[in-house]
């Protein structure tokens, strides 16, 4: 019989992972959590939407969730990236870490999230979690009122506008060029005073982290207090371990899975950002539950079966 290092190689170290964890360690198996320390989140200075924890810091989240997980001796942690996963046959698989090492594993659970693509004018990225989010769950609350920019186009406007326009009624759009909205939704804007930019943006001006104006490509500066950069699919999960595996994707860019969580790899399941359009503390953290649920399963009716 083969040995293993450990039952689940949980790949990420956030909220799904460490959720993941968390109900494996309670059931007695054992798994390594591999955490790059590049979380999604870093940039954002609150975490919102979690009972018990709204507001709390994203860093002083996953200190105190990896705090709650010293108890199962069970889970173990990595300060690595996985650089490979290859599948040795039926439930095993072999990782190559970043620290050198490779080991062996009988199940796999992607929960290293997705990659943000930016707009590529100056300030976004300085910016993005602070003044310009991208989730207004997440971070609307606490932009209520304000003078507020959209910036999207084609269905993504149409989802995201009237999301945003529940906030503030000093609300703009910027397509970033030529606009490609539904004729309703051109309607609706006309109705509800809401402004139509459609020169693309040069670059945002801030002081420090607070937005200050748009600047533009024909030299116009729009004031506006905050933005809100709708995500434009596919979207691009952080590695390509899922892919190189066979994991297939949603025309999304997410993983398709079932209602465990597992993918059409057997024994490599998905949490996260990675699988579902929801993109939050809260989801992740809930899916990431799923797929630890779901791996227990596996294992103990298989070992207790034969």
């Amino acid at each position: 019989m083969m040995k293993y290092d450990h039952d689940v190689l949980i790949v990420g170290g956030g909220p799904a992972g460490l959720s993941a964890g968390m109900t494996l360690g309670r059931m007695l198996r054992t798994a390594l959590i591999c955490d790059d320390q590049r979380p999604r989140n870093a940039p954002s200075a609150h975490l919102n939407n979690f009972p018990t924890r709204d507001g709390i810091h994203p860093a002083e989240w996953r200190k105190e969730a990896r705090r709650n997980l010293e108890k199962y001796s069970t889970i173990q942690f990595a300060d690595a990236r996985v650089l490979s996963i290859e599948r040795a046959g039926e439930g095993c698989f072999i990782a190559e870490l970043s620290t050198g090492d490779r080991k062996t594993f009988r199940r796999v659970i992607l929960a290293d999230g997705l990659q943000d693509r930016l707009p590529g004018a100056p300030g976004f990225k300085e910016l993005w979690g602070k003044s310009v989010f991208h989730c207004p769950f997440c971070h609307g609350y606490e932009a209520k009122g304000l003078a507020l920019g959209t910036v999207a186009n084609g269905a993504m406007a149409a989802h995201a506008l009237p999301m945003h326009f529940g906030l503030t009624q000093d609300l703009m759009l910027f397509t970033n060029g030529k606009a490609d909205l539904p004729a309703e939704l051109r309607e609706a804007m006309v109705r509800r005073k809401v402004e139509r930019v459609e020169t693309p943006i040069r670059a945002l001006l801030h002081e420090g982290e607070n937005l200050k104006g748009v600047a533009l490509e024909d030299g116009r500066i729009i004031k506006r207090d905050a933005l809100f950069a709708a995500p434009v699919p596919p979207f691009e999960t952080k590695s390509t371990l899922g892919e190189k595996l066979g994991c297939e994707k949603t025309e999304l860019g997410l993983f398709k899975v079932n209602e465990m969580n597992e993918t059409n790899v057997k024994g490599v399941f998905a949490a996260g950002d990675n699988m579902i359009r929801q993109h939050s503390v809260l989801h992740a953290s809930g899916h990431g539950v799923t797929a630890g649920a779901g791996i227990v399963s596996d294992l103990l009716h298989g070992e207790f079966m034969w």
